[in-house]
């Protein structure tokens, strides 16, 4: 008697839970498995530097573990819109964000994006079994550097002998060590086809996929053109048996469909997924404050429970690029989309919460570029805070680029306000704008505040970079497993 489970990864006990009777497995031998939702590696595999467009897909929660493998099969450069092929039982807990990286576990050289939405093959049954294994997300934030690999045509030229690879992010021993059962690594490994049908198959007794690797790519061809031609779905045994993936061709219909669909309307929510997603604005302004000293510190101190006075006390430069990051969807990203939103109601227009009045309109209006550029600089940040009370504030070039500004246009409303503080004396007329235009002439400058909710911990009602800077604090302290 063969018992069937899941080869994803929500954690062990998820694992053990969802093992019923019947089945087949991935690198192991003895009962069925699915390879899906659970943090697990390819078992005697090698490790895979080459594959960038097959990813890691983290499920709902991640303390629950759930993590699948999955393909990037297309990208919309314009949109930003991009298309991960995996496995229908991926999906069973919601899909939250794709990892893309040799290890994801560490926090430079990966990328991650938003899932904007998914379905699975409605000819899915749900049981081990079903040759219709596959979902297809989409995600935010790709552009023309993000890496393929096309799917397969229906004359995929599969037969018994057939040479191919399998790559994703799987456990890296059996099942039955009970060890290994956390992996943030990559891998690859060949194996030959021993069954070809509607679903196909390859012997695992010596290697192959299991937990974790649910979703992740067959792949046929020669390194630089090849094609993938079935998505992981389950092991037959302790992931030394058999491993089992669905037929890329035998589900043309559904996976051409949706990678034909039309593209989801663009509003504050996708804008802001895709600039906190992959290379986007947002992104790079959150892996920037977490790599560095102060701002990651801030962050860590955060998330083990620090008051924000006591965090800003250790780290006292750390506040402006933090919320800078925070609020970068309304500030910077996507100011039309969401202007006026719930999103983007309680953040400065200009990154720093000036006094009301007409010194702030004229700021806003005028100044807005050098103003953002100050409160994203930790020490400058501090200075407008401080009312320029530190020594280096007369030379922080940040803040004198923002006095300047403010007393070249803005003098008369801001006489008094401590803002052209550090101005650099030969400004321009302050009577007009480069362009030569009045003071304030343009409308669109003298718009009210926008911006995402300020410096928050985790846990609250959250800026997208929470949720990017929740998810690497917590990937980097997962432990790996070593085949």
């Amino acid at each position: 008697m063969r018992a069937s489970c899941l080869l994803a990864v929500p954690v062990v006990a998820l694992v053990l839970a969802a093992c019923s009777a019947g089945g087949t497995s991935s690198a192991g031998g003895g009962t069925t498995e699915r390879v899906a939702a659970t943090s697990s590696a390819v078992i005697n595999g090698q490790l895979d530097t080459t594959h960038q467009a097959v990813v890691a897909i983290v499920l709902q929660s991640v303390s629950q573990g759930g993590l699948c493998s999955g393909t990037i099969v297309k990208v919309d450069p314009v949109s930003h819109i991009g298309w991960v092929v995996a496995a229908a039982h991926c999906v069973d807990l919601p899909p939250v964000y794709v990892l893309q990286g040799d290890d994801f576990s560490q926090a430079s050289g990966v990328l991650r994006y938003d899932v904007i939405d998914y379905k699975a093959d409605s000819r899915y049954s749900g049981s081990v079994g079903s040759p219709y294994d596959f979902a297809v997300l989409r995600i935010a934030g790709v552009d023309s550097t993000t890496p393929t690999i096309p799917l397969a045509s229906a004359s995929d030229g599969l037969a018994v002998g057939t040479n191919v690879l399998s790559v994703g992010y799987g456990r890296t021993t059996l099942i039955a060590s009970g060890a290994g059962t956390e992996n943030t690594v990559r891998r690859r490994v060949g194996k030959q086809l021993g069954q070809v049908g509607q679903m196909i198959a390859y012997d695992m007794s010596t290697s192959g996929i299991c937990q974790g690797d649910s979703g992740g790519p067959v792949l046929v061809g020669s390194p630089g053109a090849e094609k993938v031609v079935g998505v992981h779905s389950y092991v037959q045994g302790d992931c030394n048996g058999t491993g089992v993936s669905g037929r890329v061709s035998f589900g043309l219909s559904f996976l051409s469909a949706e990678l034909a669909k039309a593209l989801p309307t663009e509003d504050c929510t996708l804008c802001g997924q895709i600039a906190n997603s992959g290379n986007g604005d947002c992104a790079a302004a959150t892996r920037s404050c977490l790599a560095d000293k102060e701002c990651g510190g801030y962050y860590e101190c955060l998330s083990s429970g620090g008051s924000k006075a006591a965090c800003l006390v250790k780290f006292p430069k750390a506040e402006g690029p933090f919320n800078a990051a925070a609020n970068c969807q309304c500030t910077k990203a996507c100011t039309t989309e969401c202007k006026g939103t719930f999103e983007c109601i309680n953040t400065p227009k200009c990154g720093y919460k000036l006094p009301t009045g007409a010194c702030t309109t004229c700021t806003e209006g005028a100044c807005c570029d050098q103003a953002l550029a100050c409160a994203s600089d930790g020490a400058c940040y501090v200075c407008l805070k401080t009312n320029d009370a530190a020594a280096e504030c007369a030379t922080n070039a940040a803040r004198k680029a923002m006095a300047t500004c403010v007393a070249s246009k803005c003098k008369t409303e801001c006489a008094g306000s401590g803002l052209d503080t550090g101005a650099d004396p030969s400004a321009a007329d302050p009577a007009m704008d480069p362009d030569g235009g009045a003071r304030g002439s343009d409308p669109t400058t003298t718009t009210t505040t926008s911006g995402c909710v300020m410096t928050q911990a985790p846990g609250t009602s959250t800026p997208a970079f929470a949720l990017c800077a929740l998810a690497f604090a917590l990937l980097r302290r997962r432990r790996r497993s070593v085949s």
